[in-house]
């Protein structure tokens, strides 16, 4: 398992040294991290990995920075479990196995529930499903659920 933390400083000395464009990466899970990476590093670009684990949103919000636009606001829930059960539904159809798709899947509708209201029971119930269906159904009780408990 991956642990510590990446070295910009040394990204940084990479990038002054050489002629060709250098791609810095390492501990970049915002659009801010973007930005303050090539800002630090000088780098011709910047990779990111785990950070865009349920954030795909994370590339076109650090796109508005690097090109000095306001940033789009962050996704609603219903547009994260809209891309989520797309995402989803991308790996049925390369996998075909429905159970097993749905089991594996678990871990991406985790990430894509990070940072919401009450996310910690949700990713709770997400990640006892056995099916598709029953990401949706929890994903619907959410969404209406609370629109039902605030009126």
């Amino acid at each position: 398992m991956y642990h510590g933390a990446a070295n910009w400083n040394e990204i940084a000395a990479v990038a002054a040294a050489l002629t060709i464009p250098v791609i810095g990466n390492g501990d970049i899970r915002t659009p801010a991290d973007v930005l303050a990476m090539r800002q630090q590093t000088n780098c011709a670009g910047v990779m990111i990995a785990r950070g865009s684990f349920g954030n795909p949103w994370l590339f076109a919000q650090a796109r508005d920075l690097l090109a000095g636009r306001a940033m789009r606001p962050d996704p609603s829930p219903a547009d994260r479990f809209s891309t989520a059960l797309e995402h989803a539904r991308l790996a049925l159809r390369l996998q075909g196995d429905t159970r097993k798709t749905a089991l594996e899947f678990r871990k991406h509708f985790g990430w894509y529930t990070k940072g919401l209201p009450g996310a910690s029971e949700l990713r709770q119930r997400l990640f006892a499903i056995e099916s598709m269906a029953e990401a949706e159904a929890i994903f619907s009780d959410y969404l209406f659920g609370s629109v039902r408990s605030a009126a």
